[in-house]
Order: structure tokens, then C-alpha cells, then sequence
């Protein structure tokens, strides 16, 4: 069998039982299983796979067939141009996130304007750590602390911050939320859980079965840790900062209230992702 025939095979199957982007699904496998970029592995396409390959993408197809995520899988994921290590301890960054970053970055520009200090910022909820190492390789002036609940997650985060060579400007940081944050910051930023509690069930069996739920929980409004952490930001800004929230579609309008209860006087901006859904809150002017 060739790698186009085993391609249109596998994709034809993950189509059948409704795995999306099916055809992208089945290129992630057989690039992991050859070692090859997807780049290379389009100029041998016509490669017949060795009886040691077909084995190793037969186990790598059953367990995508029992809805275990690809980037469990292969342990890689891209966001924002990077490669991140990934496991089940971590959240899978999602392409949506990136609108996060864009508006950090944005931010920054900005910034840099008024104000030539370096810049320091937290990752909240920082999971594998793909927020701070997107805006550390972004933000040369930055020194970001990636703060995580979770210590198995930051185990994952460990491993990404150093192989990105970043572990001078990038400290981790176990704790809830912002409470182990002792200074003021120029940015925060955060995509915490934002699921109602009663939704997780009828997630996609890849989240629902295999990611931490302790990312996906927001509680039984779904806003909760993100309002326990807008209670904790006062205290933490500088002037001339601001803070940027990924959030869940359709709930601008209470984060809203929350905010100009929480914060008032404070500014507050959407920024849409590519699907046009409202995907982050920028607050500024932070009293």
C-alpha cells in the first residue's frame, strides 16, 4: 500500500464515523508514523509503506477510531506557528486561541508607543504553556510567569518552555489563578475553563473522554473562575495595562456586567476569532 492509498483509505474511514477535518486527521498519523512534515511527505506519496509502518499506523488508527485526540497521539500540536508537546495532563491549544496572542501582540505594539520598559505579563491557566512561549517568541522585551492550578500540567509546560529555549523569560508558576502573583503586571492574560458544568457531557468524545476536565469546567454558569479571577486583577495591574480573556460564545454580555461591577471605569473591547464569534475581552484603563 502507498501513503496515497492508505491517506484516501483512513480518511474515507474517519469520515464515515464523523471525525472532522478527516483528511487532515489521517495526514497528522502518517507524518508522525514516517517522521516527515507534511511538505516532505506530499513529494512521496507515492512511497509503498513498509510492513513495520503499516503496524505502527494500524495502532495509531485504532486508537484515533476510539476518539483519542491526534495530538495525543502524535504528543505534538501546532499553535501560533509552534510545535508544542502535548499530552493527556494539558488541554489541546485550539486555533480560536490564537485570536488571544494576536491581541496581545496588538497590545503590546501599542504599548511600546507610550512606554519602552520591558513588559511583565502572566499566562493564566497556562496549560501546556502555549500562550507564554507564543508571546515570549513574539515579545523579546517580555518576561511572562505561566501560571497553572495544575502541577501535572505544568510538568508539560516544563518540557515546552525549555525546548523553545525560553526558560530565562518564561517562569512557571503553581498556584490558583493570580494569587501567587506578587507584582504588578502589564498584561494578563487568560483562557481559563469556560464550559457550563452540564455541557461537558455532550462535548465531542475526543474532549469530553480524553482532556482534563480541570481545564474545561467553568462551573455551573461557566464564567466562574473566570469572575474569581477578575476579582484577584485590581490588585494586580499597572497602569497602562491590560487584560485579555478568551471566552465562550454568547457570554460578553454577563462577563460585561461582571466586569463593570468588578471594575469599573475600566474599558472593554471584543475581539472576534476567524469564525466571527466574540472569542476575547480586552479590559483596559483599569482603575
Amino acid at each position: 500500500m502507498t501513503c496515497a492509498e492508505w491517506l484516501r483509505k483512513y480518511t474515507t474511514v474517519f469520515r464515515e464515523v464523523d471525525i472532522g477535518e478527516a483528511g487532515d486527521e489521517a495526514m497528522a498519523l502518517l507524518c508522525h508514523a514516517l517522521r516527515l512534515n507534511k511538505a516532505a511527505m506530499l513529494s512521496q506519496l507515492e512511497r509503498t509503506l513498509t510492513g513495520s509502518e503499516l503496524t505502527l499506523l494500524e495502532g495509531m488508527t485504532e486508537r484515533r477510531l476510539r476518539r483519542e485526540p491526534a495530538a495525543y497521539i502524535t504528543g505534538e500540536k501546532e499553535f501560533y506557528g509552534l510545535s508544542l508537546f502535548v499530552d493527556p495532563r494539558v488541554l489541546i491549544p485550539r486555533p480560536e486561541t490564537e485570536t488571544l496572542v494576536e491581541a496581545a501582540i496588538e497590545f503590546q505594539r501599542s504599548r511600546a508607543l507610550r512606554n519602552r520598559r520591558r513588559m511583565l505579563a502572566a499566562d493564566v491557566g497556562t496549560g501546556c504553556g502555549a500562550i507564554a512561549i507564543a508571546l515570549a517568541a513574539n515579545i523579546p522585551e517580555a518576561h511572562l510567569y505561566a501560571v497553572d492550578i495544575s502541577p501535572a500540567a505544568l510538568e508539560v509546560a516544563v518540557i515546552n518552555v525549555h525546548c523553545h529555549g525560553l526558560g530565562k523569560r518564561i517562569t512557571l508558576v503553581q498556584g490558583n489563578l493570580l494569587e501567587q502573583i506578587n507584582q504588578k503586571m502589564d498584561l494578563i492574560v487568560a483562557n481559563l475553563p469556560y464550559i457550563r458544568s452540564v455541557e461537558l457531557a455532550g462535548l465531542q468524545p475526543e474532549i469530553y473522554l480524553h482532556e482534563p476536565i480541570l481545564a474545561l469546567d467553568g462551573g455551573d454558569r461557566g464564567t466562574e473562575i473566570i469572575e474569581t479571577m477578575l476579582s484577584q486583577a485590581l490588585n494586580k495591574m499597572a497602569s497602562d495595562s491590560a487584560l485579555l480573556l478568551e471566552i465562550g460564545a454568547g457570554q460578553e454580555e454577563r462577563l460585561g456586567q461582571i466586569i463593570r461591577d468588578i471594575l469599573p471605569g475600566s474599558d472593554v473591547a471584543l475581539v472576534k476569532d476567524l469564525a466571527g464569534i466574540n472569542r476575547c475581552m480586552r479590559i483596559t484603563n483599569v482603575a
